[in-house]
């Protein structure tokens, strides 16, 4: 029976790295033959477990922060369930209910009809400050920065906090331990939290022999309390692949919250296809491979960040360079080729006879087992 089981781990552990290395088998491959170089770090992790890192770039090291861009949103997204699961917030009250400074402001007028659900999801049609939404709210997707901006002004009315440290509080409780906000500008943040890597802003120009030229420029921005909830948290890769983890494993908010959170509110046209978005998570299940993600892009930092609840494998790329975007496949081609890599694997695994190396343990435990249980029995 001891061997039996020995043969049952030692199965297991093989079938894992087995899997592990295939997974990320391809990928210093395409890093190294992307047309453009790259700065950050790409981290990939099985099960809550590194199983691929690649860092490249001027001072940035396993521990070096970025400004995490839209990945925003999924936090501030997490922190309005959170809300929701304390009884503070309703998903389908009117955010105007939640506000009532700015819904007495002409300029900040938002209609009643205007839910919190319908921020969550991009369905509300208010796109810009003081402008009437541009379609009925809820009926159809269109991406709104401002409409995470209000959800952070939300969630400081019912905290009585600025959003920037409910974040704090978060990375704290969460152990995150790299995960916060502040306000500022960057190069002043960076005094406070010296891992934090200065991003930088690609501008493409033209020659006089017609041959783009780049020009990069120090992207100091200001990050305040509206950029925070949408685009302006930073974090570590380990730090944001611990969110993450710690999200779709159920740590952060309820059972229902979450499945609300990656269930499809409506669909979004992307570079990637037609999409299903949830709430902060865009969600793909082409191919039977579910998949929860976003995307990010702010001067001087791109990011990306992937989970696959079946395999609970997650993906998190973070740059702190922004390439122009007169040339997307330039900008996000690497990212794509990742993405693509990675996915192509999961799909094959559903057919490969990983799950049978782990049975072949079983049935040596069970061929052991049977017969002292029937000697038992007798």
């Amino acid at each position: 029976m001891l061997l039996a089981l020995c043969l049952w781990a030692a199965n297991k552990a093989s079938a894992n790295r087995m899997v592990n290395s295939d997974i990320a088998k391809q990928l210093p491959t395409i890093i190294t033959q992307n047309e453009r170089p790259f700065s950050g770090i790409i981290m990939l992790k099985r099960d809550n477990q590194p199983i691929f890192t690649y860092i490249s770039g001027n001072d940035v090291e396993i521990n070096s922060s970025f400004v995490i861009a839209s990945l925003s949103k999924q936090v501030t997204a997490a922190l309005v369930l959170k809300a929701v699961d304390e009884g503070l917030i309703e998903l389908e009250q009117s955010v105007s209910h939640y506000l009532p400074t700015q819904a007495s402001e002409a300029k900040l007028y938002i209609p009643p009809s205007v839910t919190v659900s319908q921020l969550l999801s991009h369905t509300s049609g208010l796109v810009n400050i003081g402008e009437a939404p541009l379609y009925k709210p809820g009926s159809q997707f269109q991406y709104s920065n401002y409409g995470y901006a209000l959800l952070g002004e939300l969630l400081e009315t019912v905290y009585q906090k600025p959003v920037y440290q409910l974040v704090n509080q978060l990375n704290e409780q969460t152990k995150l331990n790299g995960l916060y906000a502040e306000t500022g500008v960057i190069s002043n943040i960076k005094t406070k939290h010296p891992s934090l890597i200065l991003g930088q802003a690609e501008e493409l120009t033209l020659n006089a022999d017609g041959k783009s030229r780049s020009h990069f420029t120090s992207a100091d921005i200001n990050i305040d309390k509206k950029l925070v909830a949408f685009g302006g948290m930073i974090a570590s890769v380990e730090a944001y692949s611990q969110f993450q983890y710690a999200l779709y494993s159920g740590n952060l908010i309820s059972p229902q919250s979450l499945k609300l959170m990656t269930s499809p509110q409506a669909t979004r046209n992307h570079r990637w296809g037609v999409l299903e978005y949830g709430y902060g998570t865009q969600i793909s299940r082409d191919e039977q491979l579910v998949e929860y993600s976003h995307s990010g892009y702010l001067p001087g930092y791109v990011s990306l960040a992937t989970y696959y609840p079946k395999s609970k494998v997650s993906l998190v790329i973070l740059e702190n360079t922004s390439w122009d975007l007169s040339n997307r496949e330039r900008v996000f081609g690497l990212h794509d080729a990742i993405r693509s890599s990675i996915r192509s694997k999961l799909i094959a695994l559903e057919n490969r006879p990983v799950e049978k190396l782990y049975q072949a343990g079983v049935s040596a435990v069970e061929s052991v087992m049977i017969p002292t249980a029937e000697k038992l029995a007798d």
